[in-house]
């Protein structure tokens, strides 16, 4: 299940993984696990170092604090956002919440079905780690397994992203 906010220019996402903390810590900062279900990553990955997300953003590692914290910033197109990701126990479950701020409303819906806004592309990453997590992905990076995926395969995300986008649309109005 997912918890959508926005407020104030701030977009949070929350959701329950059925994995330990440490597992989930260990899918979200380590490169040769981050590949499998987001992107490649480079860089210095330590607190004051400089990340770069292959085709997307880059940016500098603010704080990392292992297993609970960690903050970045969001480096593209010119602009400098916010990015922070903590994760909770719940028993044998992790709750991970995710802020990004400021972003302007209207860059958090789809601008198309071929363009995806930041509600649905965070979201999608988060499905996926899921789906990491329940070893339920295919072998290899993130972006090859995409790129080789199945017609019906590519609509049926198509739909997911526009039925994240329409519930974040219901969150601004």
């Amino acid at each position: 299940m997912t918890d959508r906010s926005y407020e104030d220019g701030k977009l949070v996402i929350r959701r329950h993984y059925k994995a330990e903390r440490e597992d989930v810590w260990d899918a979200i900062t380590t490169p040769e696990r981050l590949v499998r279900w987001f992107l490649p990553i480079s860089g210095d990955l330590r607190p004051g170092g400089r990340y770069q997300l292959e085709g997307n953003a880059g940016g500098e590692v603010v704080r990392c604090e292992r297993p609970s914290e960690i903050g970045l910033t969001w480096e593209m197109g010119g602009g400098v956002t916010e990015v922070v990701v903590r994760l909770e126990p719940d028993g044998d479950s992790t709750v991970l919440t995710l802020s990004h701020s400021p972003v302007p409303g209207e860059l958090v819906p789809n601008a198309s079905p071929t363009m995806w806004g930041l509600g649905a592309g965070w979201e999608m990453g988060l499905h996926a780690l899921e789906d990491f997590l329940a070893g339920d992905l295919p072998e290899g990076a993130a972006k090859d397994w995409i790129a080789t995926a199945s017609q019906e395969d590519l609509m049926a995300a198509g739909v997911r992203a526009q039925q994240i986008s329409d519930a974040w649309t219901e969150v601004l109005s």
